[in-house]
């Protein structure tokens, strides 16, 4: 399931109203940042003075889930489907919403009379009334492109066909702001897919090397005996300093990951105070470079070193409401580094409203 997402960081929205439930489904891809498939996509409609963007009601767009569709050949459909959204239902809740909305999003073949999956819609809508939160809209639509039609759940039979999100205002600002649309998960996974094989053994050997150096310069510091540090950089400074200017250079747009750079920075991302550090750089002035020097050093640091950046990059994913790369980050950490426990700490932050994901960071947690 994607953790909570949001049309705009909390700092940059500005009013944009969805007018129709055709714009609604086209505003998806923005909100998720991939455009989604056989998915269930629970909205939150919150209160407040926030300005966001709002619906026909006028309400604000809060929290948003996704959650894969089970699928109808399943021998217990409706038990499965009761599950996937009571899970979604719980995370939608976080954000307290005054109203929610529901969206299936199915290439399944559209019955007579009837959008698909209505066993999904029954559960959705069961699963809101218990909790005392209004279903604002329940819909059906086959895609999230332009030309694909949408259909509600409703008995007003509601029909019609999703707009080119391109055109739609609510796309145009959030790209304005640097969102970027993938055309699914799996593309977004190709941000931290590891680099070429051989250059990542190569730098593992360097990287090898230079852990065995750091280790037998201690032993002879301590003369053979007592406890050995964690083999990284001996100057948390320094790795800092490096972490720093990397940052830099990705906001200059001259970075560059050589590898003697990826190794010293695998290495400093190693001593805690370092990684302290990094961590605080991910809600920064210049967390966007910072971000960007994450998912570049998810794809090129060799693993298991590749779970340290690849969390970073959930941090600040997470920070942006961008729950679709948080997971998949996640998941590219957890690969490296199984039980990596920075990686497990972030993990159970995801379904964290964003504001609390940023008072943890700022306040230093790790």
């Amino acid at each position: 399931m994607t953790p909570p997402a949001e049309p705009l960081p909390v700092h940059r929205r500005r009013a944009l109203r969805i007018r129709d439930q055709g714009e609604l489904v086209a505003a998806i891809p923005a909100v998720l940042g991939f455009h989604p498939r056989e998915s269930l996509v629970l909205m939150a409609t919150v209160g407040g003075t926030l300005p966001g963007a709002t619906g026909p009601s006028g309400r604000r767009l809060g929290l948003t889930l996704r959650a894969d569709l089970p699928p109808p050949e399943h021998p217990d459909y409706p038990e499965h489907a009761e599950l996937v959204v009571a899970s979604a239902v719980r995370g939608l809740l976080l954000d307290e919403p005054v109203a929610a909305i529901a969206v299936v999003v199915s290439e399944s073949g559209h019955p007579p009379g009837a959008p698909p999956h209505p066993a999904v819609a029954t559960a959705v809508a069961s699963a809101f009334d218990a909790r005392g939160v209004p279903l604002q809209a329940s819909m059906w639509a086959e895609r999230t492109t332009g030309g694909a039609r949408w259909a509600c759940y409703d008995p007003c039979g509601c029909a019609g066909v999703v707009p080119d999100p391109a055109a739609t205002p609510f796309l145009a600002t959030v790209v304005a702001h640097g969102r970027v649309v993938h055309a699914d998960r799996e593309a977004l996974g190709a941000l931290v897919a590891p680099a070429d094989p051989d250059v990542l053994r190569r730098r593992e050997r360097r990287l090898v090397r230079a852990v065995d150096g750091v280790l037998d310069t201690v032993d002879l510091a301590a003369g053979g005996g007592g406890d050995v540090p964690d083999p990284a950089v001996l100057d948390p400074g320094a790795g800092v300093r490096a972490v720093d200017a990397a940052i830099a250079d990705a906001a200059a747009g001259r970075l560059a990951l050589a590898d003697d750079r990826v190794v010293a920075l695998a290495l400093a991302l190693g001593v805690d105070e370092v990684r302290a550090a990094a961590l605080r750089r991910c809600a920064g002035p210049h967390a966007a470079a910072a971000e960007q020097l994450w998912a570049a050093l998810a794809r090129e640091t060799p693993d298991p070193e590749a779970a340290v950046p690849a969390t970073l990059l959930a941090v600040s994913a997470l920070l942006r409401g961008d729950g679709a790369l948080a997971n998949v980050a996640l998941d590219r950490a957890e690969a490296a580094w199984p039980g990596h426990a920075f990686a497990g700490v972030v993990r159970r932050a995801v379904g964290l409203h964003p504001s609390a994901v940023r008072e943890m960071v700022t306040g230093g947690g790790r």
